[in-house]
């Protein structure tokens, strides 16, 4: 028999007591603080918290110094399809936005063929086409963990989550997004968007949340356009339905045909 020190016998004790221990810490903290990717897709289900359903969506802006304010209305089908018919002002009423997958196209009231155009580009205001067509974020993006954030909106502030987004698909609208998730409700509460280029694009701040339909969900982004003075956008939603859209709503060859059914 070997006689093995006592201070041998203690410190493999120790050392195993402490691998347990921060083994039990490192599960605490997980549940803690979730993952990256739940983060994301609990605050997309705050934006969008139905695979079928239909909206009014609203924007105002500022335009040489006169107030401006545009209608439309929204279907979203399985989450990441979405069609969008302009309603107000009149001269756009029966033009039409079409997102499928990767691809997005404008359709202008009375004519043959929609144009292929891309999400960022610019809607009204601050706003991208992306901004209205796009309600979700974790098809488009991997997320990246960047610790904890105090973030001020308006008069509030909020304990959240921040994640450093990198776009990994053709539909995403913007190229890199700082977003600030709020820990508990998981509400998105400010995101940040960039250029290819790394310029700072434009600040997001999400300033209301009601219960529609049953389901709390975002019902106001208000845009702070940095490429064009600061100036500001808001984008509201109400009037949820929640139902599912006919197939034929999310086909770009049926745009022609749909202004009875989409338009009111």
């Amino acid at each position: 028999m070997y006689n093995v020190p006592v201070a041998i016998i203690l410190s493999i004790a120790i050392g195993l007591f402490s691998r347990t221990c921060r083994a039990e810490t490192d599960t605490v903290k997980e549940a803690i603080d979730p993952k990256a990717s739940e983060i994301l897709q609990r605050a997309d289900s705050a934006r969008s918290p139905w695979p079928d359903f239909t909206m009014a969506a609203d924007i105002a802006f500022e335009k040489h110094g006169q107030l401006k304010k545009e209608k439309f209305r929204v279907f979203v089908k399985d989450y990441l399809k979405s069609l969008v018919s302009y309603v107000e002002p009149v001269k756009q009423r029966g033009n039409m936005l079409l997102m499928v997958g990767d691809n997005l196209w404008y359709y202008v009231n009375n004519t043959r063929r929609p144009m292929r155009i891309t999400p960022i580009q610019k809607l009204s205001g601050g706003a991208s086409y992306g901004d209205i067509t796009r309600l979700s974020w974790s098809k488009d993006y991997s997320p990246e963990p960047g610790g904890e954030q105090s973030v001020a909106v308006g008069e509030r502030s909020f304990d959240t989550w921040f994640l450093k987004l990198k776009a990994n698909s053709k539909s995403a609208t913007y190229h890199t997004i700082d977003l600030y998730v709020e820990k508990g409700t998981f509400f998105p509460r400010k995101a940040v968007v960039y250029l290819q280029s790394g310029k700072k694009m434009k600040t997001m701040y999400f300033t209301e949340y009601k219960t529609m339909a049953g389901k709390k969900m975002n019902t106001r982004i208000e845009f702070i356009d940095h490429l064009s003075s600061d100036n500001m956008t808001s984008l509201t939603f109400s009037n949820v339905i929640v139902k599912t859209s006919p197939n034929r709503f999310f086909l770009k060859s049926s745009l022609s045909t749909l202004y009875g059914e989409v338009v009111y």
